[in-house]
């Protein structure tokens, strides 16, 4: 309490929203081992994200998961095979979207309040649409025997844009 008898909101990003975007971006992290240069991408797009998180700074969040993009798509380019790297530009964009629900839902109604069935709702529908993404990418992949990499790194950056103008579309506070 303070001293006007109030209790003050705290305002700081929501602990379950946080932690479920941290592990989205450990998992596009792990996805990423194949390339050096692409793992110190996504180690450095988590770093990002422990101080957007940290700080409630949404641009923060989102250039976090431009790095966490960019590592996965270089560890494609370089050879990665598709399945991680569907996982991890899936979990890439997984970890902004929680990482701004965190931040904007922290930021509206306060860190203390009962947000976390709103949290778990929204996170399973992003999930889902994510695993959309990747059961997707597979299957056009299986599909397409004989394309060329560059293609196949092309249609993972439009599938990646698509899954994050879906994301985007979820509002996690309505208003």
């Amino acid at each position: 309490m303070s001293g006007d008898g109030f209790e003050r909101i705290d305002r700081k990003p929501t602990r379950l929203s946080s932690v479920l975007a941290l592990g989205a971006a450990a998992l596009t992290t792990a996805a990423s081992a194949y390339s050096p240069f692409a793992f110190g991408s996504c180690l450095l797009g988590g770093l990002v994200l422990v101080a957007g998180l940290a700080g409630g700074d949404q641009r923060a969040v989102t250039t976090a998961g431009g790095l966490l993009v960019v590592g996965v798509v270089l560890g494609g380019v370089v050879g990665a095979p598709v399945a991680p790297t569907l996982v991890g530009v899936t979990g890439a964009l997984l970890a902004v979207d929680l990482g701004s629900t965190a931040v904007t839902v922290g930021d509206q109604l306060g860190r203390r309040a009962p947000t976390a069935r709103l949290e778990l709702v929204h996170a399973t529908g992003s999930v889902l649409v994510g695993t959309g993404l990747v059961s997707g990418g597979l299957v056009v992949h299986g599909m397409a025997a004989g394309s060329q990499p560059v293609t196949g790194v092309f249609g993972l950056v439009v599938a990646a844009v698509v899954l994050f103008v879906a994301l985007r579309r979820i509002d996690p506070v309505p208003g």
